[in-house]
């Protein structure tokens, strides 16, 4: 326990041992599952039904990770003056909250206590001013209303067209509040139809999530909002879990940790997505500041918990961050995970916002994975209205609820594919960048990708017909900006085939290139490149 002894000295050196306006914060790793009363060969003890279908689903195995930690350890941490907040399965862990530091010294001194982690020491909460989020607040057949362009600009309508609007699917929202949505007109119908599954608050345990931040509620209207002329979410049909784990008064390591709480939860009751757009880089305590270094997919605890999630078989879903034209500029934590989707902003136009955090991971990996409309994103406001918002935050949950439509209509998909599939969709697929990553998605095409035969969609930009292609491509798009445009086409797993090419001039609106006959029968991507614009279009090769 030496290791311990010496990590509690340094806590001595910059907290006081007790305080009466003060609480601390604790994770503490047990070394072992040693004689827990539960078993992975009776898994309803901990998990529901809905959870175990998952797994069954999917061929995830029940692991010694999803046993809940050991009853009789977490009833030697009740000391005086510690409450426990809440316990990890997944990382065989425990979170306490006490106003005498000297009980991490005693939990260390455990003989099944592997470490004791400091995480945050916190003033006794009074009301102040809120940190922002991944969020920038603006002024002020479906019916989608204001929100038409953020989710056709995806053609989403295509599923939502076919009935696709996210029914059976359950979506877990990790944010900091979600104020007055049990009034709001937005989400009458998810009340109306018990849409909403339940809540639960990881900050303050047993709290009313409908009284905290907004940022939830704003999130929330952009999947499950139903107001036809309005604003029709991208999943107005799914069913959600609202889970408050983020602390809007401040930023401290602790809310990483409800962060995993919340999202074990989330398993527990069966949920298909996770949306978090929460980001992590900078505490207020500085000390605790990740650095770039960091975002390497395996060294932020709540990036191990969002992979862990993932590996459950949930879809996770955050926010890249809004750090793009700030000195930081990169993604935050957990969106360099390697499982996850991480999603930055373009404006309603397909251009990339410079607020939008940008890769790679520190590794090398590119980040984000998709963007979605991120300015002048529209959403429930707090006095009833609806208006425009911006912000990675809302960029997505655009992408959320369009993947539980698409998820939906395709069950037996395992969430890594749903990434894929995504990814393979986009603008910029196979060229992806650090800027937007693989572009925007295009959920006809990821349709036609798992189909294998296209339907009738708008394409992005530029259209081959006819479509069917036996011989020539024909293909129309718009004057080019300059004078030189650049096609390639590619196969669906990204290999480059043999047909490519160049035209010039200005004002040029259709081209044919050459004969298709080298090309087996398939589907294809071909990509347009223009001095400043990128176009793809799927055709079909007979």
């Amino acid at each position: 326990m030496k290791h311990i002894f010496t990590i509690f000295l340094l806590f001595l050196i910059v907290i006081p041992a007790s305080s009466q306006d003060t609480i601390f914060k604790f994770w503490i790793d047990f070394a072992d599952k040693s004689g827990t009363p539960y078993s992975i060969d009776n898994p309803s003890e901990f998990l529901s039904g809905r959870a175990i279908e998952r797994r069954l689903r999917y061929s995830i195995p029940v692991t010694e990770s999803d046993l809940p930690v050991n009853p009789a350890y977490v009833d030697s941490l009740k000391m005086p003056g510690s409450t426990l907040l809440y316990t990890s399965r997944w990382f065989n862990s425990a979170v306490i909250s006490t106003n005498d530091s000297m009980n991490a010294y005693e939990a260390g001194q455990l003989p099944f206590v592997r470490s004791v982690k400091y995480l945050s020491m916190e003033p006794i909460p009074v009301e102040g001013k809120r940190k922002a989020l991944n969020d920038k607040f603006g002024t002020a057949v479906l019916d989608y209303g204001l929100a038409a362009t953020q989710i056709k600009i995806h053609h989403g309508d295509v599923l939502h067209e076919s009935g696709y609007l996210g029914q059976d699917m359950v979506i877990a929202i990790l944010d900091a509040g979600f104020y007055n949505v049990d009034s709001l007109r937005a989400f009458d119908s998810l009340r109306t139809n018990s849409q909403i599954l339940g809540t639960r608050d990881f900050v303050k345990p047993g709290n009313d999530v409908y009284r905290e931040h907004t940022h939830g509620m704003s999130v929330l209207s952009i999947m499950g909002g139903n107001l036809p002329g309005e604003l029709i979410g991208t999943a107005p049909a799914a069913s959600y879990w609202l889970l408050r784990s983020e602390d809007a008064m401040s930023e401290r390591k602790i809310e990483e940790a409800n962060w995993i709480a919340a999202a074990e939860f989330a398993d527990s009751v069966g949920a298909d997505i996770i949306n978090s757009s929460l980001g992590y880089s900078k505490f207020d305590d500085s000390l605790q500041n990740y650095s770039y270094e960091d975002m390497d997919g395996n060294t932020a605890l709540v990036t191990r918990g969002a992979d862990m999630a993932a590996s459950k078989g949930i879809l996770v879903v955050v926010s890249a961050g809004n750090s793009g034209n700030q000195p930081w500029k990169y993604i935050t934590a957990p969106a360099d995970g390697d499982s996850v989707i991480a999603v930055g902003a373009v404006d309603p136009s397909g251009v990339y916002t410079t607020f939008s955090s940008r890769g790679p991971t520190y590794d090398g990996r590119i980040k984000p994975n998709l963007v979605a409309v991120g300015a002048g994103t529209f959403i429930q406001r707090v006095d009833g209205s609806v208006g425009p918002g911006a912000g990675t935050s809302f960029s997505a949950p655009v992408i959320s609820g369009l993947s539980a439509c698409l998820w939906q209509k395709f069950r037996t998909l395992p969430n890594y594919e749903i990434i894929t599939t995504l990814e393979q969709s986009s603008s910029m697929y196979p060229y992806p960048n650090n800027l937007i990553g693989y572009g925007i998605p295009n959920i006809g095409v990821a349709n036609d990708i798992i189909t294998g035969y296209p339907q009738s969609y708008e394409s992005t930009g530029i259209s081959v017909a006819p479509n069917p292609v036996v011989s020539d491509i024909r293909v129309s798009m718009p004057a080019i900006d300059g004078d030189y445009a650049r096609y390639d086409i590619f196969d669906l797993s990204g290999r480059k085939m043999a047909i490519s090419g160049s035209v010039t001039g200005f004002n040029i609106t259709d081209i044919v290139i050459g004969s298709a006959e080298s090309l087996t029968p398939g589907i294809y991507i071909l990509r347009l490149t223009t001095q400043n614009k990128t176009f793809t279009a799927k055709f079909i090769k007979r």
